[in-house]
């Protein structure tokens, strides 16, 4: 029987380079196609592979339980360059690798999976299956090992924590799993420092190093600690082609960026990730690397420099947007067709949602066909985006605040991500891929449209006036029935479209909240006609995010996308009145901020 490669500590490893004039030919049999993240070797498919002639043919055999649908979609072979592209019929997830000269029974490469670049290896193998039991199996590199042990016995206490309805066995969870956290965070740096000394051909390595450059500031790294650290995560990552060399390089240049005292570092990485790109770059490699190479400039008050690359950005970006839109949303929706009353009642919903959120997508494609469909006169939408089940740079405290009315709230109805608000009752749950967002689009409109036919509570109007980055906002609320101290008014800032590829490959963003100004807890209304103020300046709401997901990435949560989209450009406000009594929203309104 076929045995696996050696421990992934010491296996030989397979430079992406193929000697000038030898021949590449891979050796035909099944192979097993797995990818790296977090200490673990995770297979996502078997692919029977055949070359003749210098070419290669493939065949599906066994996919990942936890992929639906996943199937081959190409095999291709351009001199030694291998490129294996599978699908679930709506996102390809590309590996990439070269073929050496001679037998080989593991291949490294680069693995786009879900908008992410993973370090991956194709193997040899005689299994003809996968199941839950073969699909992972942590890297074979003890202090890995150790401390991802550490890590997952802290979480796993809280998770106990969370579920227990007895008050002194959670508290007792609890406070285990505080020191769980303390014994981990003051061991775990010492075996990451351990991984990159004693197992450096161990893809480990791009985990350990990463996270000692995160929090080389707080740990009291000098710079030649960082540039050991880093050094050695480059020169493991050239073992799988100049694509992932890149996305470590511009992984390294972002953890460094939110440290000052690294910043000149933070270039010099950046660069050497631009370095990496060629003519056959992918315009998606080209954004990521210089994305951060502009960050870089910018964290050092090198903006002038940076807006060398802001024309080539653009176009970059603009060709991936047009693709975007070509194919999403996959379908169009029926403008709405008016009330059947009198009301004025404007309906209002509220998506929370994440960028890494494969269940999302069907909700984030209706959202966008409902803003078609309906007037705003007639229907306010917003996003609220929160770090579920990974880091979403969308997100921000009042969101996260936001996050926590609505859970308190409706603690059974709302607990995870998509979930929909409407007129602030949690209705039309679940979610699902690309293939059900039209039912999740029809869901939403029998749920919508009933609402604008009750009464109003409440006449709300409101103006916003911006000059320079301050935004001046004046709402009036006549006819309230019943004001109260629960009587809330809420006003929030959102902006018209962000961009970002986040992992759940939903790449345009619609009215997505950025801030509540006046507070998340509102402004009371305590008569029935009133007149409220508020205001917001955009350029300390700017710094006050980028501090946010600085501290955020800080305390370990990787962006897999390091993109920042803070561009805060063509702003709305909405408002609306609400009663934190029952949570029922009783009139919304939507406008554009002015510019004077």
């Amino acid at each position: 029987m076929l045995r696996r490669a050696a421990s992934a500590c010491f296996a030989m490893i397979f430079a992406l380079t193929a000697p000038t004039g030898a021949a590449a030919q891979l050796a035909d049999g099944a192979w097993r196609l797995s990818y790296i993240a977090n200490g673990m070797e995770s297979t996502d498919a078997i692919v029977k592979l055949k070359s003749q002639d210098g070419k290669v043919s493939g065949e599906f055999i066994a996919g990942s339980p936890l992929i639906a649908k996943l199937s081959l979609k190409s095999v291709s072979q351009d001199g030694a360059a291998l490129t294996i592209t599978l699908t679930n019929g709506n996102v390809d997830l590309v590996f990439n690798t070269v073929v050496p000269a001679g037998e080989t029974m593991k291949l490294t490469g680069a693995y786009m999976r879900a908008n992410a670049l993973f370090p991956a290896v194709l193997t040899l193998t005689e299994d003809s299956e996968l199941n839950i039991k073969n699909l992972s199996r942590p890297l074979d590199c003890p202090p890995a090992k150790e401390a991802r042990a550490l890590t997952l016995k802290a979480n796993s206490l809280r998770n106990q924590a969370l579920q227990s309805k007895d008050d002194e066995k959670k508290k007792a969870l609890l406070d285990e799993a505080m020191e769980a956290d303390k014994t981990a965070k003051a061991k775990i740096p010492a075996l990451q420092r351990e991984v990159l000394e004693k197992f450096s051909d161990s893809p480990a390595v791009f985990e350990a190093a990463l996270a000692l450059l995160r929090t080389a500031k707080t740990n009291g790294a000098n710079e030649d600690d960082v540039k050991s650290w880093a050094n050695k995560g480059v020169v493991a990552a050239k073992a799988y082609g100049p694509q992932y060399e890149a996305e470590f390089v511009s992984q390294a240049a972002t953890a460094l960026l939110g440290q000052p005292s690294f910043a000149k570092l933070a270039i010099n990485y950046a660069r050497q990730a631009e370095k990496t790109l060629t003519a056959k770059s992918s315009a998606g490699d080209q954004v990521r690397v210089l994305t951060i190479v502009v960050r870089a400039l910018k964290a050092s008050n090198l903006a002038d420099e940076a807006k060398t690359y802001d024309l080539r950005l653009g176009k970059l970006e603009r060709q991936l947007d047009d693709e975007y839109m070509a194919t999403m949303p996959p379908f169009k929706g029926a403008p709405f067709g008016g009330r059947q009353g009198k009301s004025e009642r404007v309906a209002f919903m509220e998506l929370f949602t994440g960028a890494t959120c494969p269940p999302c997508v069907a909700a984030d494609l209706a959202f966008d066909v409902l803003q078609k469909s309906f007037e705003r006169r007639d229907l306010v939408l917003i996003q609220y985006h929160v770090h579920i089940p990974g880091p979403d740079p969308m997100t921000n405290a009042d969101t996260l605040a936001r996050w926590d009315y609505y859970r308190k709230a409706f603690p059974k109805e709302v607990g995870g991500v998509p979930s929909s608000i409407f007129d602030g009752k949690p209705q039309g749950g679940g979610g699902g891929g690309v293939a059900q967002a039209e039912k999740k689009y029809e869901a939403y409109r029998k749920i919508i449209e009933p609402l604008m036919e009750n009464d109003a509570g409440a006449k709300l109007s409101a103006q916003a006036v911006r000059k320079g980055d301050q935004i001046d906002i004046n709402l009036t609320v006549d006819g309230v029935k019943n004001p109260s101290s629960q009587m809330k008014l809420r006003v929030l800032l959102a902006e018209e479209t962000v961009r970002y590829a986040g992992s759940n490959t939903i790449r345009l963003h619609h009215n997505v909240v950025r801030a509540f100004p006046g507070g998340v807890d509102g402004m009371t209304i305590l008569q029935p006609d009133s007149k409220h103020n508020a205001a917001i300046n955009v350029a300390k709401l700017r710094g006050d995010l980028v501090n946010y997901l600085d501290t955020f990435e800080s305390l370990g949560r990787t962006f897999a996308n390091p993109a920042r989209p803070l561009e805060m450009t063509h702003l709305r406000v909405i408002a609306f009145v609400q009663d934190d009594e029952t949570q029922e929203i009783l009139q919304a309104v939507q406008i554009p901020v002015e510019s004077k």
